[in-house]
């Protein structure tokens, strides 16, 4: 594999631009690539990348393609498909749900196939997780942990895929505590967001909470552990709370307050300081 990357991203929406902007960015050879007609172009405007507007010339001589496609698998299915037979290089998807065995279903060679699953921002967010499927040599994974330490990622290769990955197992572990909590009349939505906010969130930011177990005693750990794990929620599924208030946001229906009515203004000051919390490290 050469220094310098001949990549393939596929899908110009808000993850893919992000990583066609950041790889191009590491000094890459970036296409960029969208069915809709001038979204590539307008993606990758002013980066190093380039706009191309037919698929067999975005993948063409590829080291890597990577798809961030819209999140279903019958999209997923058709375009990886189409794109095999058309480079030898690497394919990846951007997926945060499906594993590689689920999106290298019709593939020639699986083994082709991994994950990098990316986080949004995709630009900021040093997390990317890869992901490989059973038959993916070493090599391969090797090669894209490489590229991505290149481009200013901390890459973290999982052993064996597992639905949802590490970063959304973990998130749908605490977000069911959270809605339980919540939900049983424990504590108020702000309530729970500020003890994550102002006390458990940045110590896990800090070292992560394994090591926070290690530094409180395990013997501690222990005891909580058999004191609190039988009594956490247990949902199998998702909670009234949130289905209650997806179906509302779909129909337009939230009112001021409820869960998942937040003002456009507020959106987008929570979202400049989550940005502001990953540029400023």
């Amino acid at each position: 594999m050469t220094t310098t990357w001949r990549i393939a991203v596929l899908g110009s929406g808000l993850m893919g631009a992000a990583i066609a902007r950041t790889l191009a960015a590491a000094g890459h050879a970036v296409r960029a690539y969208d069915p809709e007609p001038g979204r590539a172009a307008e993606a990758v405007a002013g980066t190093p990348a380039i706009a191309v507007d037919a698929l067999t010339t975005a993948v063409e001589g590829t080291d890597l393609v990577l798809e961030a496609a819209p999140e279903r698998l019958d999209v997923k299915h058709a375009l990886l498909a189409e794109v095999e037979p058309r480079t030898t290089g690497i394919l990846a998807s951007n997926s945060s749900t499906f594993t590689p065995s689920q999106l290298a279903e019709h593939l020639a060679d699986p083994g082709r196939l991994l994950v990098t699953h990316w986080f949004n921002p995709a630009d900021l967010v040093p997390l990317v997780e890869v992901v490989p499927h059973p038959r993916t040599p070493a090599a391969s994974v090797d090669a894209v942990v490489a590229l991505l330490e290149g481009a200013g990622k901390h890459p973290v290769a999982l052993a064996r895929e597992v639905d949802g990955f590490v970063g959304n197992r973990l998130q749908a572990a605490l977000v069911r505590e959270a809605m339980h909590l919540v939900e049983t009349g424990v504590a108020t939505r702000e309530q729970v967001d500020a003890v994550v906010r102002h006390g458990l969130g940045p110590r896990w930011a800090a070292v992560g909470p394994l090591r926070v177990m290690e530094l409180g005693g395990l013997d501690v750990w222990e005891a909580v552990a058999d004191r609190l794990l039988p009594s956490l929620g247990d949902a199998t599924e998702a909670p009234a709370m949130l289905r209650e208030a997806a179906a509302a946001r779909r129909v337009g229906t939230l009112a001021e307050g409820d869960f998942g009515a937040v003002p456009r203004e507020v959106a987008d000051a929570d979202r400049a300081r989550i940005a502001r919390r990953f540029r400023d490290g």
